[in-house]
């Protein structure tokens, strides 16, 4: 495939989870039930939709040369972006009561902000993989 499908899948989850975030932060400040839900399903859909861009960008992985110093940005990138992913499921799982979404505790809001900084780095990371060395721009990135 010439045009890479990472960059296209990343901005739902980014967007879903920044969002999910904000509601978990104003839940802390109201008692309307629909905020911490809509953070709940916002976390679901983020969760999952993640799943699809990280398959997406191990695919543009492997095009990286092994020797090419654009592999250890991309390495770091992959790994917080899992730590955020991970942060972010736990963070899920925290407001489950058994299939139902909860209130999210301090606990699960901590671990969304959480989430959302290490998403913030890895995300400058990924632009740094892109605008720095040219991965998924050019035909062979260094």
């Amino acid at each position: 495939m010439r045009h890479p499908v990472h960059p296209m899948l990343v901005h739902f989850p980014i967007a879903t989870w920044f969002i999910s975030t904000l509601c978990d932060i104003a839940s802390l400040f109201t008692t309307n039930e629909l905020v911490s839900r809509m953070a709940g399903v916002l976390l679901i859909i983020g969760t999952i939709s993640a799943l699809f861009a990280m398959v997406a960008g191990l695919m543009e992985l492997a095009k990286i040369d092994q020797q090419s110093p654009a592999m250890k940005i991309a390495n770091q990138h992959m790994l917080l972006m899992m730590a955020s992913w991970s942060l972010y499921t736990v963070s899920l799982f925290l407001r489950l009561d058994g299939t139902r979404l909860g209130q999210p505790g301090l606990a699960a809001v901590a671990l969304s902000v959480l989430g959302l900084i290490v998403l913030c780095i890895a995300g400058w990371l990924g632009g740094k993989l892109v605008y720095e060395y040219g991965v998924g721009t050019r035909s062979n990135p260094s």
